[in-house]
């Protein structure tokens, strides 16, 4: 009983000279990671402002702009590739046909035949 009551009081010394300053460690900890996290709250609450502006003007921006159909472009440029495909075979065509023009006759009339 004696060795046990020694033990306990040699505990509660170490606690009593270890603990305050255990305590005082604890509660700095606390303290930062309090200011941490403020820190990284209001960081977060910037970021979501500026993006929130961001697309507010964005959408504005878009909201002005006159409305343009995209029917008339895409028909523009089907209309052009087909132009262009034409006109290449057209030009392959002539090519083929005067080579077998100039080894048959030489008749032009042949370039005629090929209408894209």
């Amino acid at each position: 009983m004696r060795r046990a009551a020694v033990s306990l009081s040699k505990l509660a010394d170490t606690a009593r000279e270890e603990l305050p300053s255990t305590m005082a460690a604890i509660r700095l900890s606390g303290m930062e990671i309090t200011q941490a996290v403020q820190a990284a709250e209001a960081g977060i609450r910037q970021i979501g402002s500026l993006a929130h502006q961001q697309t507010m003007s964005m959408i504005q921006e878009r909201a002005s702009l006159p409305i343009i159909s995209i029917q008339p472009v895409v028909a523009g440029a089907a209309r052009k590739t087909s132009h262009a495909v034409g006109q290449a075979t057209k030009t392959i065509m002539n090519i083929i046909y005067r080579g077998e023009s100039e080894s048959e006759n030489d008749d032009d009339s042949v370039i005629d035949r090929v209408e894209i």
